[in-house]
C-alpha cells in the first residue's frame, strides 16, 4: 500500500482489511477499505498455471493486484463496461511494478513476456474496450483476462516507454487526482496524459484500446562509417509504439536502443562501440507487435 501510495501520491482510504478465503480459483475481490483474497487449498486438483493472470515467478501477484484496486476500480471508478481496463489493466500493471520492486528486473521482464504473449495471441478476439464481453459467447474467460488485464497492462507499459517515466507517472498522478471518487474512462486518461506530455495521443488510444489489430514491424540496418543506422518499418497500419532494438557486438556485449516509432518508417543513427555482429528487436520489453524478419 505504501509503494502504490508513493507512485500515485495518495492512499485513498484510511484503513484496509484483508481476508483470506479458500476457493479453487485464485483471485479475489476488492471493494473500498477491504479485499477478499481467494487462496486455493493445497489439495485443489485444478492447475491455474496456464491462466493469463497467473505468474510463476511472483506468487504474491494476486495480493498485489487486489490491493491495487483500492486505487484503480474503487477510488477511480470505470463508468461503463467499455472502460473496465481502467480497473483491471491498471491493477495488473501496478502489481507488475510491485513485483519489480520486490523481486527485481528479471521477474518484471518475465511478467512483461507473459503480458505480451497473451495480448498478442488473443487480440483477434476483439478490442480491450469490449470489456467483459470478450470471450463471453464461448464461455472462455481467459480471453477477457488476456485482453482487459494483460493487454491493458502492456498498453500502459508501452505508453510509459513512449513518453518517458517522468511524464508517464506525472500523467498517472494527474489522472488519479482529477478522477478521484468519480467514474471515468479512456478519454479522461488520454486527456490527463496529453496535458502532461503536450502530445496528441489520440491515435495511440484508438489503435490499442478501441482496435484489435497487432502491428507488424521490421528492422533492418546499415553501417555508415562509425555508426549503425537502424531502419524500423511498420508493415500495414501505422501504430505508435516503442521498439527496443538490441545492437550486438562481436565480443558478445550488447546495447539496447529504445526507438519511439510513430510513422511508417523511422531511422535512428547509433554510434558503434565495437565491431558490429548484428541487430534484432527485443521481445523482453512488453511491445505488442509481430516481428517481421528483415532482409
Amino acid at each position: 500500500m505504501k509503494f502504490y501510495g508513493k507512485i500515485v501520491g495518495d492512499i485513498p482510504y484510511p484503513s484496509f482489511t484483508l481476508a483470506i478465503v479458500e476457493r479453487e480459483q485464485p483471485g479475489g475481490h476488492s471493494p473500498p477499505y477491504f479485499a477478499a483474497l481467494s487462496h486455493p487449498p493445497p489439495a485443489t486438483p485444478i492447475s491455474w498455471r496456464t491462466d493469463p493472470a497467473y505468474f510463476d515467478g511472483f506468487p504474491e501477484f494476486f495480493l498485489a493486484h487486489e490491493s491495487a484496486h483500492q486505487w484503480w476500480g474503487q477510488a477511480v471508478g470505470w463508468k461503463n463496461y467499455h472502460e473496465q481496463w481502467i480497473s483491471e489493466g491498471f491493477a495488473q500493471y501496478f502489481a507488475a511494478l510491485y513485483a519489480q520492486h520486490q523481486k527485481g528486473d528479471d521477474v518484471f521482464v518475465s511478467m512483461l513476456r507473459q503480458l505480451r504473449k497473451w495480448g498478442i495471441d488473443a487480440s483477434d478476439q476483439g478490442p480491450i474496450s469490449l470489456g467483459y464481453r470478450l470471450g463471453h459467447i464461448r464461455g472462455e474467460s481467459r480471453v477477457f483476462r488476456a485482453l482487459v488485464y494483460n493487454k491493458g497492462a502492456a498498453v500502459l507499459h508501452m505508453l510509459r516507454r513512449l513518453v518517458g517515466d517522468e511524464k508517464f507517472f506525472s500523467g498517472i498522478r494527474r489522472f488519479y487526482r482529477d478522477s478521484r471518487f468519480h467514474k471515468v474512462g479512456t478519454e479522461d486518461f488520454r486527456l490527463a496524459m496529453e496535458a502532461e506530455t503536450g502530445t496528441s495521443l489520440d491515435r495511440f488510444f484508438q489503435r490499442w484500446i478501441y482496435g484489435s489489430t497487432i502491428p507488424r514491424v521490421k528492422v533492418t540496418y546499415r553501417t555508415e562509417g562509425t555508426d549503425v543506422v537502424l531502419r524500423i518499418e511498420q508493415i500495414g497500419e501505422v501504430f505508435d509504439l516503442p521498439v527496443t532494438v538490441t545492437v550486438q557486438y562481436s565480443d558478445r556485449k550488447s546495447v539496447d536502443v529504445l526507438v519511439p516509432v510513430t510513422a511508417q518508417v523511422v531511422e535512428r543513427r547509433v554510434p558503434l562501440a565495437g565491431v558490429l555482429r548484428g541487430v534484432e528487436i527485443s521481445k523482453d520489453d512488453g511491445m505488442l507487435a509481430e516481428i517481421v524478419k528483415g532482409s
